[in-house]
C-alpha cells in the first residue's frame, strides 16, 4: 500500500471517528465528562499517526511549552505532601494526555477538508440536543438521569443527587464552550431569522439550565462568551490574542487576588452569598501557602491534603480547601510556585502565533474569542486546574472550532 492510499484511508477512519465523537459528546456530557478523557487521547493518536504515515509531523513551540510545563508538574510531586497509591498518577496523566491534546485538535483540521458539512450538522444535532435533554432533566428534578441510574446503580437517592449536580454542571460548562463556535456555525449556514431564533433558543436553554442547576458560573460565563464574540467580530485581528493575554495577567497577578481575599474581614464574608464566600475563603487561605512556597509552590496536588476548615453560614463545617482553589491561577502559583506561572504563561504565549493562522475573517475570531473567554472564565471560578476532563473538552471545543474555517464540503 502506498503511502498515499494509506493517508486516504487513514482520513476517512478519521472521519468516520469524529463522527462516532460528535455522536457520544452529548451522553459523555451528560454523564459528567470524564469519558472525554480517553476519547481525546484516542483522537490524539489517531491525528499522530496520520502525520507520522503522511511525514506531516513537526513539532512545534505549542507542544514543547505543553510539554515543559507538564513535565514540571510531575517534578513538583516531588516535594508534594499528597502522596497516592495509584500505579500512574494524576501528574503522568497530564503529562501523556500532553501530547495527545495537541494531535486532537489537528484531526479535525484533517477530518474537515472533505467531510465538514455534514460534521457541522452533527455538531449543530448534538447540541441543540444536549441542551435540551439537560434543560430537561434539571427542571424535572434529574428525573432523565435517575431513570437511566435506577437500571444499573444501587446507591442511595441522595448520593446519587449530589453526583448528579455536579455532573449536569459539567455539562452545562461545556456546553458553554461550544457556544461560540455553534452560533458562528448557525449564522453561516442559515437566514438571520432562522438563526436569531436558534441563538436566543440555545443560549436560553444554557441559562435556564444554570439557574435551576444553581450555577451561576453558567450564567457569568455564558454573558462573557457572548460579549467576547461581539468584541471579536469587531476587532478581528486584535481580539484572541488579547483575550489570550489577560488569561496570562490573571495567573501571574493570581497572588494579588488571593492576598486581597486573604483581607477580607469575617463580618464582610459573612455578607456574601455562601458559594463566594466559600471562594474568598479558599483564595486568602492559599495565599499564606503561596506566601510560604512562592519560587516553586508546595507541589502538585498540595491542596488536597489542606484539612482546615471553617463554619459555613449554614451550619456546617466545611475544609476551607475544597480539594482545590477553584482558581486556575491561585491553583497554578500555589502548587507550583512562580516556576509553574511563568511556565504557564510561556505555553498560552506559544498558541498565539498558530492561532493567527487559523484567525483569517470576523466568524472565525468571534469563534475563538468565546472559546478562550469560556475556558479562562469557567477555570478561574469552579475548575480544577488539573482536571483532565476539563483540559479535554478544552481542547476538543478548540477542534470543533477549527471547522469555522474549514471548506464547506461533503465528499462521502
Amino acid at each position: 500500500m502506498s503511502i498515499n492510499s494509506m493517508a486516504l484511508s487513514v482520513e476517512k477512519f478519521a472521519y468516520n471517528f469524529l463522527v462516532l465523537v460528535l455522536v457520544l459528546t452529548p451522553i459523555i456530557a451528560h454523564a459528567g465528562g470524564l469519558g472525554f478523557v480517553p476519547i481525546v487521547f484516542l483522537m490524539g493518536l489517531v491525528g499522530l499517526v496520520f502525520c507520522l504515515i503522511s511525514r506531516r509531523f513537526t513539532f512545534t513551540k505549542v507542544q514543547l511549552a505543553l510539554i515543559v510545563f507538564t513535565s514540571y508538574l510531575c517534578l513538583s510531586a516531588n516535594w508534594s505532601p499528597y502522596e497516592t497509591n495509584i500505579f500512574i498518577t494524576n501528574y503522568n496523566k497530564l503529562l501523556i494526555m500532553s501530547i495527545a491534546l495537541y494531535w486532537s485538535v489537528y484531526l479535525f483540521e484533517l477530518a474537515s477538508n472533505k467531510n465538514s458539512k455534514k460534521l457541522i450538522t452533527l455538531i449543530l444535532i448534538m447540541s441543540f440536543l444536549e441542551a435540551i435533554v439537560l434543560f430537561v432533566d434539571i427542571k424535572t428534578h434529574y428525573s432523565v438521569t435517575m431513570a437511566i441510574e435506577t437500571l444499573y446503580t444501587s446507591e442511595d437517592r441522595l448520593s446519587r443527587l449530589v453526583q448528579t449536580e455536579m455532573n449536569l454542571g459539567h455539562a452545562i460548562v461545556f456546553l458553554v464552550l461550544l457556544l461560540s463556535p455553534v452560533l458562528v456555525f448557525i449564522f453561516s449556514r442559515y437566514s438571520k431569522y432562522i438563526s436569531l431564533i436558534a441563538s436566543v433558543i440555545i443560549v436560553s436553554l444554557i441559562i435556564s439550565a444554570s439557574i435551576f442547576n444553581h450555577l451561576g458560573i453558567g450564567i457569568f460565563s455564558v454573558i462573557a462568551v457572548l460579549l467576547s464574540m461581539g468584541f471579536g467580530y469587531i476587532y478581528p485581528r486584535f481580539a484572541p490574542s488579547f483575550f489570550i493575554f489577560i488569561s496570562i495577567l490573571a495567573i501571574i497577578f493570581a497572588p494579588v487576588l488571593a492576598y486581597f481575599s486573604f483581607l477580607i474581614t469575617e463580618p464582610g464574608l459573612t455578607e456574601l452569598p455562601m458559594s463566594w464566600d466559600h471562594r474568598f475563603r479558599m483564595w486568602g487561605y492559599c495565599w499564606n501557602i503561596i506566601s510560604e512556597h512562592p519560587f516553586v509552590g508546595a507541589g502538585f496536588d498540595a491542596s488536597r491534603t489542606f484539612n482546615d476548615s471553617f463554619i459555613a453560614q449554614d451550619g456546617r463545617n466545611l475544609s476551607l480547601l475544597s480539594l482545590h482553589p477553584h482558581n486556575l491561577g491561585i491553583q497554578i502559583w500555589t502548587e507550583t510556585g512562580l516556576v509553574g506561572a511563568v511556565l504557564a504563561s510561556i505555553l498560552l504565549l506559544s498558541l498565539i502565533k498558530p492561532l493567527k493562522k487559523n484567525i483569517n475573517n470576523s466568524k472565525s475570531s468571534s469563534a475563538y474569542s468565546g472559546v478562550i473567554v469560556a475556558s479562562f472564565t469557567i477555570s478561574s471560578l469552579t475548575i480544577g486546574a488539573w482536571q483532565l476532563w476539563w483540559w479535554s473538552a478544552v481542547f476538543l471545543a478548540l477542534g470543533i472550532t477549527k471547522l469555522v474555517n474549514s471548506p464547506n464540503k461533503c465528499d462521502y
